[in-house]
């Protein structure tokens, strides 16, 4: 039996969001190895190093200020602890959630969109606790992701 498509639009945007998804895992994954991996302080040294020229000719830069008040928020153990065992959870269930939805495994849906509405949920409750610019672009990802799977899921049930 083969399973009806989306329209070529909805079904272009629902695999490339699963493949940024994809990238956004695997990022994650090395990520969080990374940090594991490395010793501690290393991602504000690491940001440093990286900011360093720029911000000698331009000490306002928007975007190397942005990278090392992110790298500021793993200065602590238990900072790039939580964060260490974040991205690479978070980096396996990605993967786990697209392999599932491209090669529409039976059940992949609705695994996916618990899944990613746990995401959602833990990443809102972590903000209530202190802002995160990055919790907010994962957050606006998953919501991006799980209208698309919605919508791709409605469409291709209505054309059974």
């Amino acid at each position: 039996m083969t399973l009806p498509k989306a329209s070529a639009g909805l079904e272009w945007s629902y695999r490339l969001s699963l493949a940024g998804k994809g990238g956004l895992g695997l990022l994650q994954l090395v990520g969080g190895f990374a940090l594991w991996l490395s010793p501690g302080g290393s991602a504000m040294r690491f940001a440093d190093w990286l900011t360093r020229n720029e911000l000698a000719g331009d000490p306002d830069d928007p975007l190397s200020l942005l990278l090392l008040k992110a790298a500021q928020l793993v200065t602590t153990p238990d900072a790039e602890n939580f964060y260490t065992l974040y991205l690479i959870g978070h980096g396996v269930l990605n993967f786990g959630v697209v392999i599932a939805l491209l090669f529409r495994i039976r059940g992949a849906y609705h695994a996916s969109m618990a899944t990613l509405i746990g995401f959602v949920a833990y990443q809102l409750w972590t903000l209530t606790k202190g802002f995160d610019p990055m919790l907010i672009v994962l957050t606006v990802i998953d919501v991006v992701i799980i209208v698309l799977v919605l919508a791709e899921r409605r469409q291709t049930r209505g054309q059974r």
